[in-house]
Formats: C-alpha cells, structure tokens, sequence
C-alpha cells in the first residue's frame, strides 16, 4: 500500500519537474548577471571583446530569458489550482526581480535622482538644467549629477513624476529607493492582469508573459525605467472599467498621463456613454499637478514645463522602425516627425472610429483593444525607441497575445548592441544590420496578422453573447467511448444537445449514443463524395441550433463546466470567433506529456490547433458561410485556417481528457508522420487544394482508404 500511494506523488513530481527546471534556469540567469556584469565590463577595458557582437553574452543570456519565458507559460501544470498558479508565477517572479535590484540602474536615474533633489530644495527643474551654472553648488554636492545624461535638457517628464522622485530622495537619496517602489508597481501590474485574466475567464499561466518577460524584467528590476508606472495605471483603470468603478478608473487613466505624455490617446477609448460624466476625474488628475506647479513658481513661464519633451520629441531619434526609414528618405529628423504626427493622428481618428467599445460590437464593453492598437501605433512612428519602451504594450500581450509583439520581445534584445559599442567607442548607435534584426521579422509577421485583420474586419461575424452550445461528435465504431463522451457533455449547463454522426459503423455506437441522451444523426458517405469526417461535422454544424459548436472526438472527455467556459470567454471578448480548448492525453507516459508540449506549443505560436483539443466556434457565421471543410483528412488544420478569417482565436489550456489509443497502436513515431504531414499539407495549401484523400490512404492505410471510398 505504502508503494501505491507514492505513485501519484511520484508522478505529479514528474509532472511538476518540468516548470521546476525552467524556473531555475530563469532564476540562474538573473543570478549569473551578478558577476558576468563587472566581467563584460572588464572585457571592454582590456580591449579582448569579440567586435563582431559586442555586448553578445548579454544579448545571448537575454534570449535564453525569453526563451524560458515561453516554455514556463506553456509548462505550468494543468493540474495546479488557480492559487497555486498564481502563487507559482508570482514567487518566481518576485525572487528574479530581488535579484536584478542591484544591477547598475540606467543612467536615467541620475536624472530622476538629482531633478527630486532640485524640486525640494525649491527650484523648478523644468527651467533650470542641470547643467545650469545656479545649481553648481548643489552639483558640487551631489553624487548622481556628472553622469546625468543630455545635461543641457530641462526635465522632459511631467510634474507628478518629479514630485514622486523628490518624495523618495527625501526618504532616501538612493537608486534604491526608486527601484524598490518601481519593483512595488511592478508586482501591482501583476496582480491587475490577474484580475483580468480572471474576469476573462483565461488561464492565468497567461500571467507569464508579462511576469518572466525579459523586457519587463531588464527594464524595471534591473535598470529602474518609471515606465512601470504607467503599466500599473492603465492596467489599473482597465480592472476598474471592468467594474463600472468610474471614480477610480478616471483616476488611474488621468494620473498614467502624468506619469506618460503617450497614455493620453489611451485614455479616449475608456470613455463611455455610461461613464462620460465622470470625465472631469481625468481632466483633474491630469491639470491638478500643472496647477500646482504654476501656484509653486509663479515667476516661471507655463511652457517651460514643456519645453524638455518637445525637445526631445522633435530633436533625437534612435532606433525608431518607421521614423527611420524616413528619416533616411527625407535626410532629415524633422520632415520624418512631422509626417509621423500627421500619421499618428490618422490612426487616432481612424482607431477611435473602429476598435472604441462604442463603436464596434466586436469590441463591445472591452477597451484592451484599442487602447493596446494606440500604443502600438505610437511605437512605429515613434522617432526614439528605447528597448523599455515595449514593455508599454506588454500588459495587454497577456489578454490580447499577439505573435509578431511576442516575437518583438525577442528581438528587441539586440538594441543591447548599443551598449557594447557606446563602452568601445562611446558614441551611441545601432549599426544596420542589428536594426534589420531587431525590426524585419517583426514586421513580417504584423504584415500576415495584418492580412488576417483586414480579412476579419469584412467578414460579418456575429458578435451575440452566446448562451448555448452543441455539441458535435463525429463517430465510427465507437461503442466504448461514445457513451462516456456524449454523457460528460450533457452535464454541463452549457450544452443543450449533442449530436452524433455516425459514419457507418458496424458496432453499437448509435445505440450507445441514443441512449447516453444524444441525437443521431448518419453520413456514410463515400470520400468521393464528401464523406469522412470532415462531412461528418459539417453535417453536424448545419444541423445543430446552439450558439457555439464544440467539435469533440468520440474519445474524449470534456468535464464541466467547459462548455460553460467557452460561452464566458466569447461573452467578455465578443471579437473572439472560437478557439479550441485544449486537451490532455489520459496517461502519465512522460512521452505523451511531450506531445502535449508540442501540441500547446503549436497552438501558442503557430494557431493551428488539431481536433483532439477541442475546436469551437460561433455557429451562425460558420455555417453560413460554410467554413468547415468536407475533406477526410487535415479537416481540423483546415478550419483553424478559415476560421482565422471571422476573428481572432483563443486557447484556454483545458483539460479535456484524450484517449491515448492511437498513439499506443502506432506508437511514439506517429508524432513525425503527423508533423509531416500537417508540414506537407501546409506547404502544398498555398498552391492549390492538396490531396487529402491521397493523404488519408497514407496515413490509415490502403485497406482502411479501400473500403471508405467503396462505400
């Protein structure tokens, strides 16, 4: 007895080892900053860097973080509860940001440090820089001011964030002082996004890709960007638009425009009908701090306050995407920003018109959208883009993933470059080719969701909450499975019929099915004519009257409340077309444990989801337009494809429960005869149909095929 119940201790350890490993390695990684920091640096000074990447261990080791990233949020084990979740993500992510607290800051923060320091000793930074000779007595004192960078600038960052720089320094006259409350923020950002995960009814695992993010990490914990601020109060205001807690989601909204100028567009698409009248929140949290600072020197002039910013907007570029190719176009920064501007201000108009709640059902009660498509607008006209600068966008990639922002997070990493070659020759710049690294595969990718958008803004999809779901189960001799299958589904409230369609078997499975409480249906068609089961469920989804199909395989389990679940996640994103579930082998064979990775990998970066993971979908716009394919093979590739043209999808990381049968029968190669296959059918789509009757004889056999198509 003793043996038997160390088994399932055993197993879940097994399980768990995987997140276990990765979550070390991330925490290594952060460690190793420690010491490989004063060794890179001094590499520079002995001049023994290797020139071809300068700064490459970090670039490498900044990779690596991504990559662990990644592979955490599709690792974290299903059979965690939502605490332990929670508890899991949030205590790996506060052990690597006490690790990075003591990295060398930013130089930035000289600046937050000595304009604090300014502000209490009763002189407006805004009007004074800091190498203005008035202040040399201060300088003289001062341990951060001779390595303030732009010296000749007055303080480009709005007044609540000076203030809050002069509080800290008052408590403490330390980098730390900043980053410990930044780090603060930081895990309040956190703790907003779960929210939202959860009123989305999403997989918290979701969290990962803001908590382990190198971007978020490198930007806050160890250099001490204010951007986190930001981050902490628009999330902030979205958990409160959520809510319909007006007062406080002004108040967040207005005071992120305090913390940065580029929040403001944001703010708009949280404006409601129901909301307008509390506007003046914003307006105040927004003017107060002006205000205020106008009251303290009343012998300055209101415009100093602005005169850093626009400097800065109008006279430095580095590193921007579209600005740059202007930039090289015109042969000069202030042509390149002016056309940006006018841009910018196209997209505003244009955004605000489509993706504000008000305007478009697809968006209806949800500002993510709009607010992540204005910040990401701002990003590619942005004359300057600092790597931190992505992290604005970040928040919103853990409810709205977006694969070419996901893959920008990596990329990103070889700005780093920079930092190499200001230590060998200390003038600050991004030689081409890291520019075409950083910038083309991103781009290349939001150019195909771009396709894919354009295809979804004409396509009519019914945005509805649904309520009811059908159940589709497309069987043959299947009289051990179906009954489970078709009794599982009933349970769930969701559901209102589930229909089986049988396509002609020789056992028991319409009884079976009957009497477990389904309707059944036949399609014994020939594969000639449409038969298989692709025609099985498109026989299914014309026939089924519920608000959302879920396509189940005869032998899995969908435990309630899953069906449940789906109807929730449409309802609170109403621009989700479907998505699929997600599954779980019903065997604890650690090779089946790795196709469960590769198929949530798949799923994650590539969309294609197979029909073992639970496809489901808006039925209306499906079946009128007759999306699902009739083919006897790839039917589930397929439709994933198609569906992309309604809307985007989601995946919920279920745990449906599969039958490991097949897999038992052919064995652990069946994973490359699938990956090739669904390789060979991708690569043959773009040219025409390809054969997938040919396909089918192949992978069940000729004698399997024979005696389909002979029907």
């Amino acid at each position: 007895m003793k043996h038997l119940d160390e088994q399932p201790m055993l197993s879940s350890l097994l399980r768990v080892a995987p997140v276990g490993f990765l979550s070390l390695l991330l925490l290594l990684s952060c460690a190793v900053n420690a010491w490989l920091v004063p060794m890179e640096r001094s590499l520079w000074i002995q001049g023994r860097a290797m020139a071809p990447l300068p700064a490459g261990y970090f670039i490498l080791l900044f990779a690596f973080q991504w990559f662990f990233c990644m592979s955490i949020h599709l690792t974290l084990p299903r059979f965690f509860s939502r605490k332990q979740k929670l508890f899991f993500i949030f205590a790996v992510a506060l052990i690597c940001r006490l690790m990075l607290l003591g990295n060398a800051p930013s130089n930035d923060m000289n600046r937050y440090l000595w304009e604090g320091r300014v502000l209490a000793r009763g002189i407006s930074p805004y009007h004074h820089a800091p190498d203005d000779r008035l202040l040399d007595s201060v300088a003289k004192q001062d341990p951060f001011h001779e390595n303030i960078n732009h010296p000749h600038m007055t303080a480009a960052y709005p007044p609540l964030m000076v203030a809050l720089f002069s509080l800290l320094g008052k408590l403490w006259y330390h980098p730390l002082a900043i980053k410990g409350t930044l780090m603060m923020l930081d895990l309040g950002t956190m703790a907003f996004l779960a929210f939202l995960l959860a009123h989305r009814r999403l997989d918290f695992r979701w969290l990962a890709l803001y908590a382990f993010n190198p971007v978020i990490l490198w930007a806050f914990a160890a250099e001490g960007h204010f951007d986190v601020i930001q981050c902490f109060l628009l999330a902030g205001a979205i958990c409160f638009f959520d809510r319909k807690k007006w007062g406080w989601m002004f108040l967040l909204a207005g005071l992120s425009v305090q913390v940065k100028y580029v929040s403001l567009p944001a703010v708009l698409f949280l404006i409601n009908r129901e909301n307008f009248r509390h506007v003046w929140i914003a307006l105040v949290a927004i003017l107060l701090p002006y205000g205020l600072f106008s009251l303290a020197f009343a012998t300055e002039n209101l415009h100093g306050m602005f005169q850093g910013i626009l400097q800065f907007g109008e006279s430095f570029a580095f590193n921007g995407s579209i600005h740059a190719l202007l930039r090289v176009l015109l042969g000069e920064i202030e042509p390149a920003t002016m056309i940006c501007k006018v841009f910018l201000a196209v997209l505003l108009i244009w955004g605000l018109f489509y993706f504000h709640p008000e305007r478009n059902s697809r968006y209806r009660n949800d500002p993510v959208s709009g607010c992540f498509y204005i910040l990401a607008c701002i990003l590619l006209l942005a004359p300057t883009v600092h790597f931190w600068y992505i992290s604005w966008v970040i928040p919103f990639l853990v409810l709205h993933p977006s694969r070419p922002w996901m893959l920008l997070c990596l990329t990103i990493g070889i700005y780093f470059v920079t930092y190499g070659l200001y230590h060998h020759t200390g003038v600050w710049r991004l030689p081409l080719w890291a520019y075409l690294c950083e910038w083309v595969p991103f781009y290349g990718l939001l150019i195909l969701q771009g396709v894919f958008f354009v295809k979804q803004a004409g396509s009519g999809m019914e945005t509805d909450p649904p309520r009811t779901v059908s159940v589709v189960i497309p069987a043959q001799n299947e009289e051990e499975h179906v009954a489970s299958c078709v009794g599982e589904a009933l349970k769930d409230n969701a559901v209102t019929e589930a229909i089986v369609i049988d396509g002609g078997s020789s056992d028991r499975t319409r009884k079976r099915a009957l009497e477990a409480g389904a309707r059944v249906l036949e399609d014994a068609r020939s594969l000639k004519k449409g038969g298989g089961r692709g025609g099985q469920i498109c026989k299914g989804i014309q026939a089924a009257r519920g608000d959302l199909v879920a396509v189940v395989h005869a032998d899995t389990l969908v435990k309630a409340p899953g069906f449940t679940r789906m109807c929730d996640v449409l309802e609170r994103q109403p621009r989700l077309c479907g998505g699929a579930l997600g599954g779980l082998f019903a065997s604890r064979d650690p090779k089946l444990g790795l196709i469960n990775f590769l198929n949530d990998l798949r799923v994650t970066f590539l969309g294609i989801s197979f029909g073992d993971q639970v496809q489901f979908f808006r039925r209306k716009s499906v079946a009128d337009k007759l999306l699902f394919p009739c083919i006897p093979l790839m039917e589930d590739v397929e439709f994933g494809i198609r569906l992309s043209k309604l809307g985007p999808q989601v995946y919920l990381f279920g745990n449906a429960l599969v039958s490991p049968r097949r897999w038992k029968t052919r064995g652990f190669g069946n994973a490359f005869t699938v990956i090739t296959g669904v390789g060979s059918y991708l690569l043959k789509r773009p040219g025409g149909t390809p054969d997938t009757k040919a396909m089918y004889r192949s992978y069940y056999g000729k004698k399997e095929a024979t005696d389909k198509e002979s029907k």
